[in-house]
């Protein structure tokens, strides 16, 4: 059975003091308070990412209408580098010093991770990541392009390019690791030739030996699932091995613009034109993956709060009751800066994959 769609049997009535109940209180008279954190990589390989999510977020509190919103929301943002450790001290902290209501997480190794955590604190966690597993759990949801959205598209591209060997180089992450493993399955059961699947550990900085193997096995094309700086050094080590067939990717060429001149790959859907142009102009930051996702997602957050009914006593919504609004995405007014979003029971909320190619140095949506 679903775990959202449990109903709840039996309900423990509690009766909160003013004191016991601060972390709900209004301070000075103003509104009450709702806080959300974010553990995101600022410093670190990722810092690209993570410093235009924050922007993303800050963005969100410059476009409300805060006049018209009944709480006050506040954002409590810290650098995780992309480590889970550093992540769940982050996480404890949100718990134990900043009473956050509701955490936001970016990819897949920290967004399982803070899944686990937040369905044990009865937490909300929105996340970011190409994974099955980030929205598993009744107060988690996932927004971003969903694993089997992204791999019909990729299998379209393939057949429309009658691609029938696949290579797969790939960073070793738990995210990606994930994908893989439903990938090369999945490849060999639509009738594609998997060549070669090959890992890189994200110190390694000599690839030409294992570039040069894979050169032996004549693939139609590469999947390279990397981020940077792998991807660029892949990128670059290839061209100067002559390794030229088509090369793909999900997201992350967009990292290595020079190396992958010419390629296609494919990514998730990044918004509305308005909200591109709106994004930059405001931030002087180029728009990166899962900048539309964390915007939306936490507008999507604000719009629940703010339409969840108050129970008897509190100043500020249960979030078990702000979880059933969230999942009424239908129902609850919310209007996405993205072109098409939907969500499953599960709290996955899909938009879908799009074909881009690196021209010029820019990448350009070649096909929706």
């Amino acid at each position: 059975m679903n775990i959202k769609n449990l109903i709840m049997t039996s309900m423990i009535a509690l009766s909160l003091t003013a004191c016991g109940d601060k972390t709900e209180t209004a301070k000075d008279g103003g509104k009450p308070v709702i806080k959300i954190g974010a553990t995101l990589p600022l410093t670190g390989n990722l810092a690209v990412y993570g410093k235009a999510l924050q922007k993303s977020l800050d963005l969100v509190l410059q476009d409300v209408d805060k006049q018209k919103l009944k709480y006050d929301y506040q954002l409590v943002i810290d650098d995780d580098q992309y480590e889970p450790k550093k992540a769940i001290i982050n996480l404890n902290r949100f718990k134990s010093i900043n009473d956050v209501k509701a955490v936001m997480s970016f990819w897949g190794n920290i967004g399982t991770l803070v899944s686990d955590w937040a369905e044990k604190n009865e937490i909300i966690h929105m996340g970011c990541a190409a994974s099955d597993k980030v929205g598993l759990g009744y107060y988690n949801f996932n927004h971003a392009t969903q694993p089997k959205s992204l791999l019909n598209r990729i299998l379209k591209y393939y057949r429309d390019n009658n691609f029938k060997k696949i290579g797969i180089a790939y960073l070793q992450a738990l995210e990606i690791q994930e994908f893989v493993d439903g990938f090369v399955p999945i490849l060999k059961n639509n009738g594609f030739e998997v060549v070669f699947v090959s890992s890189f550990n994200p110190q390694e900085r000599d690839l030409k030996m294992e570039i040069l193997k894979m050169k032996e096995t004549q693939p139609d094309v590469v999947e390279v699932l990397m981020n940077s700086p792998i991807i660029n050094i892949f990128g670059k080590t290839s061209r100067e091995l002559g390794f030229n067939v088509p090369m793909s990717s999900i997201n992350n060429m967009t990292d290595a613009l020079e190396e992958y001149e010419g390629q296609t790959f494919v990514t998730e859907d990044s918004g509305k034109a308005s909200f591109t142009e709106h994004f930059e102009n405001a931030t002087g930051t180029k728009q990166t993956a899962c900048v539309v996702n964390f915007y939306d997602g936490l507008k999507m957050l604000i719009n629940a709060y703010e339409k969840t009914p108050l129970k008897d006593g509190k100043v500020i919504p249960d979030n078990q009751d702000v979880v059933k609004t969230l999942l009424d995405l239908n129902g609850n007014g919310f209007k996405s800066v993205i072109n098409e979003i939907t969500m499953d029971k599960e709290g996955n909320i899909d938009s879908p994959a799009v074909l881009k190619r690196i021209i010029n140095g820019q990448p350009v949506t070649v096909e929706k």
